[in-house]
C-alpha cells in the first residue's frame, strides 16, 4: 500500500504542516476546512490539488488516505459522518487523545489506524503551519489491527523524517496525560493565578515565566476538548500533583532546607538528561 493522494480534513497548524510536508514529497494533497479564510490561504499556498468546505465533495476526491486533523470532539463527529457515508478508504488522524477516537472508528466500521504527531506550537492556523514542523519528531500509531495500513502509515511518516512509535490507546492517553495535558493545564492555571492575584506583575515577567507559560497561549478550543476527552487520566495526574505540591509546600513551611535542596538536586539532574 502506497499513498499517492491524501486528503487533509482540518487545515490548521497540524493539518497544514502535514499537507506541506507531504506535498514536498510529491504526494498530491486535497484539503477540507469549514473556514472560508483558511481555504483562501490554502488556495494561495498552491500545494493543493483541490480544497472544499463541502463534506461530500471532499470524500469524493480521489483519495488513498483521509487524514483527520481537527479537535477531538469534532473528529468524532467527522468519523460518524464517514460511517454514515459508508466510507471504506484508509483513514487516520492526528488528534491528541486516542481512546475515544479509536472507539468511534470501530463503531463506524472504518479502515482506520490512530495517530498523534508529537510536535506543535502555541500558535495555530494554516498561516503558522510549516513544511518542516515534523522533521525529527515522534509520531505515535495506535492500531486497530489493520497491519497493511499500519505499515503503510509507518512508511509515510518516516518519509517526512518522523520517528514512528506504536502503543495502545490506553498507554497513549495515560502517558500524554502526564507529559502533555497536565503541563498545559498547569501553565493555564499559573497564568490564571497571576492574572487574578496581581496582573500588574506580568509587566516584570522575565525569561523563566515566559518559558514556563509559553504553552498557555495555546488554542482554547483544542485544549478544552483534550482536557474533557482525557478527563479520567488527567484528573489522576492532578491528584498526584496536588499530593506532591503539599510535600513541597511542607518542606518550605517546616524550613527543611536540606530536604528541599536534595529534591531540587534530584529533579534538576533528571531534567538535564532530557
Amino acid at each position: 500500500m502506497y499513498f499517492k493522494n491524501i486528503g487533509i480534513a482540518g487545515l490548521g497548524l497540524i493539518g497544514g504542516s502535514f499537507a506541506k510536508a507531504f506535498a514536498c514529497k510529491g504526494i498530491k494533497v486535497y484539503g477540507f476546512d469549514v473556514n472560508k479564510s483558511v481555504l483562501f490561504h490554502a488556495v494561495e499556498s498552491r500545494i493543493f490539488e483541490g480544497v472544499t468546505d463541502e463534506f461530500e465533495k471532499f470524500i469524493n476526491f480521489p483519495l488513498d488516505l483521509l487524514y483527520i486533523c481537527i479537535p477531538v470532539q469534532s473528529a468524532v463527529c467527522f468519523i460518524e459522518m464517514l460511517g454514515q457515508a459508508e466510507y471504506k478508504k484508509a483513514v487516520t488522524d492526528g488528534c491528541s487523545t486516542k481512546t475515544t477516537i479509536l472507539k468511534a472508528a470501530k463503531n463506524n466500521n472504518l479502515y482506520f489506524c490512530g495517530g498523534h504527531p508529537i510536535k506543535g506550537k502555541e500558535t495555530s492556523g494554516f498561516t503558522n503551519s510549516e513544511q518542516d514542523l515534523y522533521n525529527g519528531a515522534k509520531h505515535i500509531l495506535t492500531s486497530m489491527g489493520y497491519h497493511e495500513l499500519d505499515n503503510a502509515l509507518e512508511e509515510l511518516h518516516k518519509s517526512i523524517n518522523m520517528q514512528v512509535c506504536k502503543m495502545t490507546s490506553y498507554e497513549h492517553d495515560t502517558i500524554f496525560a502526564n507529559i502533555s495535558h497536565l503541563p498545559h493545564l498547569i501553565s493555564f492555571c499559573l497564568m490564571d493565578t497571576v492574572l487574578n492575584k496581581n496582573k500588574e506583575a506580568l509587566s516584570f515577567a522575565g525569561g523563566g515565566f515566559r518559558d514556563f507559560t509559553r504553552i498557555a497561549a495555546s488554542d482554547a478550543w483544542m485544549w478544552s476538548d483534550i482536557f474533557m476527552d482525557n478527563k479520567k487520566a488527567l484528573l489522576e495526574c492532578v491528584e498526584n500533583l496536588e499530593k506532591n505540591i503539599t510535600i513541597w509546600k511542607n518542606m518550605i513551611k517546616d524550613d527543611n532546607k536540606k530536604m528541599l535542596f536534595d529534591k531540587i538536586e534530584e529533579v534538576s539532574g533528571e531534567r538535564r538528561k532530557l
